[in-house]
């Protein structure tokens, strides 16, 4: 057998170790993809009525100095955060909340939830 037509340089090499990766040989399904999966987490912001804002604003002050969990939307997401409720500015709408060293500012007609936590009791259950 002749070694010189081993190799052959005309012999196709193939991708070699190249990992295979979906959808990425077509751009368009990837970045259309991409986009659906961004689109499913967006949320509308929510509609309050002022009966319910007036509802919230009251149970804030009750709640300053109080952990608590805020849940509110921002920029088409919606969070929830485990914080204590600093102050609220009536001039400006901001409710400063603080979650451990740091400092949140979040707007008012943004907030949609606040509920009370008491991370001591749910302790206290598992333990008894």
């Amino acid at each position: 057998m002749n070694v010189s037509k081993l190799a052959d340089i005309n012999i196709p090499q193939g991708r070699g170790m190249i990992k295979w990766a979906p959808f990425a040989t077509m751009p368009e399904q990837f970045e259309n993809v991409s986009r659906m999966k961004v689109e499913q987490v967006h949320v509308p912001k929510p509609n309050l009525t002022d009966e319910l804002q007036q509802d919230m604003e009251l149970k804030l002050r009750e709640l300053l100095g109080q952990n608590v969990i805020l849940r509110y939307w921002q920029s088409g997401y919606e969070y929830q955060v485990e914080c204590v409720i600093e102050s609220l500015d009536d001039w400006s709408r901001v409710v400063t909340v603080r979650k451990e060293d740091s400092f949140m500012f979040v707007q008012f007609e943004h907030i949609y939830s606040v509920d009370e936590y008491d991370y001591m009791s749910d302790l206290d259950c598992l333990y008894s």
